[in-house]
């Protein structure tokens, strides 16, 4: 016969609601794992969003699961601590901050980030609609503006007018080594340092003027809600002269856009662990050796239900003979068992944080997994936190 505290968890479940709106509905059964589970335990936290702990002593794999149910209560946000791209900060740090202005059910630790300059996301970073850092060659988990969720890969598509010619602007808000890119105050308020680059500060909006033209190694400053234009000293020779040719008060055309959407909230990851409930063939060759092959901490995030489900996941690892870490095509096979359609592997080793609120009536946030780094928490590029639009505690 089932424990009484098996019973107990079961009704609590089965009592919760998936949603904000009087709609009533049990959560989700717990999975059917494709690996022996020794502990599984489901705590409510709101209406619609329950904490999963899960451990087995197969791999060893201590997990942690956040699944939201993305209705007018929960929406997905991309969080970053400095104003702007470049910074470090812990995600219990982040997501407390959040808290502040409103209610944080959860989240974890987002992209891969830079190292110099320092915690800029690997890749693009939508946070409100504005652009943090701009695509790269890696995908992003989206959120659009009623905040669906999809995994795709971003572009953006821009061009410049300089003296009657039309340049394509190759990076937004990201440094391009052989062409030109356009950075804005969604950056930071001092552009890159590089050395030999020809910097255009601008104001105002598409039609800009501009306000000097820099070639320093200590950086331009932007104007507030002003932009640049840089070209490295491997740009072609004709847009480095067309940006030298400039003076102050010529005025310049700009058109920027991403495609194929401008997502409201992104964060970037790699590679695309399951894609149309397949694992994909990158979960054995994504990176450097080991990465994809050998076990570590890691943190993923699922679509599931048609888009109306978010799935969070953190592995603890490098820690025998408590959680030893997943390889990628570990991670996909779980992330298909709790019902993702869509998956991508987020940040992982040492950076691999779940931060979650206390049970029903609670707003207190709280590590609940262990990161693997000596020190504890790692400080981080950005955050995925999820929060609550209602009272999503009735």
């Amino acid at each position: 016969m089932p424990s009484l505290a098996s019973c107990c968890r079961g009704l609590l479940v089965a009592l919760a609601f998936t949603g904000c709106s009087g709609r009533s509905g049990s959560v989700a059964a717990p999975p059917v794992l494709p690996f022996p589970a020794d502990t599984s335990s489901t705590e409510v936290l709101r209406r619609g969003a329950i904490h999963r702990y899960i451990h087995s002593s197969a791999g060893p794999w201590a997990i942690h699961v956040l699944e939201v149910d993305l209705d007018r209560c929960h929406r997905a946000l991309a969080v970053k601590g400095a104003v702007g791209a470049i910074g470090r900060e812990k995600t219990s740090t982040l997501l407390s901050r959040l808290g502040s202005t409103g209610v944080v059910i959860g989240g974890v630790n987002a992209d891969f980030f830079l190292f110099a300059p320092p915690g800029v996301p690997a890749g693009a970073m939508i946070s409100g609609g504005r652009v943090i850092t701009g695509p790269s060659a890696q995908p992003v988990l989206s959120f659009d503006s009623g905040g669906m969720p999809r995994i795709l890969t971003l572009y953006s598509r821009g061009s410049a007018s300089l003296a009657r010619r039309r340049f394509e602007i190759a990076g937004w808000n990201r440094a391009v080594p052989n062409g030109l890119a356009l950075f804005d105050g969604g950056w930071a308020a001092t552009l890159d340092t590089a050395t030999s680059a020809i910097e255009v500060v601008l104001r105002g909006d598409a039609l800009r003027t501009v306000v000097r033209v820099d070639t320093v190694v200590a950086g331009a400053s932007l104007p507030r809600e002003g932009s640049a234009l840089t070209a490295r000293r491997d740009a072609p020779a004709d847009l480095r002269a067309a940006l030298l040719a400039l003076r102050p008060g010529d005025t310049v055309g700009i058109q920027m856009s991403l495609a194929p959407l401008h997502p409201s909230e992104a964060v970037g990851g790699r590679p695309v662990l399951v894609r149309d409930s397949v694992v994909t063939g990158a979960v054995d060759t994504e990176g450097q050796p080991g990465f994809a092959t050998a076990r570590h901490p890691r943190t993923a995030a699922g679509i599931a239900r048609g888009g109306k489900r978010l799935v969070l996941v953190v592995v603890d690892g490098r820690q025998k003979p408590y959680s030893d870490g997943m390889s990628l095509r570990e991670l996909a096979n779980l992330m298909l068992a709790l019902g993702a359609r869509d998956a991508i592997n987020l940040d992982g080793g040492g950076s691999s944080t779940f931060v979650i609120a206390g049970a029903v009536g609670s707003d207190s946030l709280r590590i609940a997994n262990r990161p693997s780094d000596p020190a504890g928490e790692r400080p981080v590029g950005n955050a995925l936190a999820i929060v609550a639009s209602c009272d999503a505690r009735r």
